[in-house]
């Protein structure tokens, strides 16, 4: 691939991204799921999914990404998801903040080289979940640092990803046109597709995404591919934009349609896990419906990788 900017990527086709990091490198025995611990985020080595890995196991994430670049990755993800001031602190990593971002960073872009771009993952705090919508101002102030170490770091781009409130998305929206950097924008939906938790609609959500100016709008996480699909067309229907999609590689139920809402998360996740099938069908149909960035969320390795290459090989 001739390395070129996000933006002119898509125009070109469907871009293909990568997996998801903390499940996998949970599984492989580098991150802390958080379960059998009464108090989560209450001092050092507590966090629940916290990228930490990048400066303590670097060879884990370095594998990592090697195995999506070979699974035909054009984009791979910096581990910086949790990666803000705020859930550091409780994980106790806060004076690290610095360096594990700029280590992800700089280990993504050692296993990409000049063969896929680099994206900056930036998720919600969950301040507004603990504290309420009081709560946007600190969370503007800590996506707006995040981000600032990102762009200092050299990422290509950004992705917004696993947002449940609307209201936090735009926050990060904001903080990344003022630090000018493009940004592919997915919400998550629980415990139900039809809405955010502050109450928006996915085509609403994808309205005010690409106002505010994503390069792409969509959703990750939380459902499998035939489950968000739905709302993905929804999306489609409400904006012009390229579509993003990050399903995740785990069974729902009609009752609910988040996995992390399921008794099986997090320990017993290969209890509902989705065949690879499933993301190969995926693949065939993306650019008819529309997306533009594909990839996968928790569960996916690059075995589910490969499978989107091969039905992107074979679109209908």
């Amino acid at each position: 691939m001739k390395l070129t900017s996000i933006t002119e990527l898509l125009k070109q086709g469907v871009v293909l991204g990568d997996g998801g990091y903390l499940i996998e490198l949970e599984r492989r025995g580098y991150v802390d799921s958080g379960s059998g611990r009464e108090k989560v985020g209450t001092g050092r080595g507590s966090g629940q999914f916290t990228p930490e890995v990048a400066i303590e196991h670097p060879e884990a994430l370095l594998e990592l990404h090697r195995e999506f670049l070979n699974a035909g990755s054009q984009v791979l993800q910096a581990l910086t998801f949790f990666g803000t001031r705020e859930k550091l602190n409780r994980a106790g990593y806060g004076a690290e903040i610095e360096s594990i971002n700029a280590a992800a960073v700089k280990l993504a872009r050692e296993v990409g080289g000049d063969r896929a771009l680099i994206a900056g993952s930036v998720s919600r705090t969950q301040l507004t979940e603990r504290e309420g919508m009081d709560s946007l101002g600190k969370s503007s102030d800590h996506i707006a640092e995040q981000i600032r170490l990102l762009k200092e770091a050299g990422v290509d781009f950004l992705i917004l990803e696993t947002f449940f409130h609307l209201a936090e998305m735009k926050v990060a929206l904001k903080s990344a046109a003022a630090a000018g950097l493009p940004a592919v924008a997915t919400m998550s939906f629980r415990p139900l597709i039809l809405q955010s938790t502050d109450g928006h609609t996915p085509a609403e959500c994808a309205r005010v995404m690409a106002d505010l100016g994503a390069i792409a709008v969509g959703a990750n996480c939380e459902q499998d591919p035939v489950r968000m699909l739905p709302l993905l067309r929804e999306m489609r229907a409400a904006t012009k934009v390229p579509l993003a999609a990050q399903p995740a590689a785990f069974h729902t139920t009609e009752q609910c349609h988040s996995f992390t809402r399921l008794p099986a998360f997090p320990d017993d996740l290969e209890t509902i896990q989705v065949s690879r099938r499933e993301f190969i069908e995926f693949g065939k149909h993306a650019q008819n419906e529309g997306i533009g960035f594909l990839g996968g969320c928790c569960g996916c390795n690059a075995a589910y990788i490969r499978s989107l290459a091969a039905g992107l090989a074979h679109q209908i």
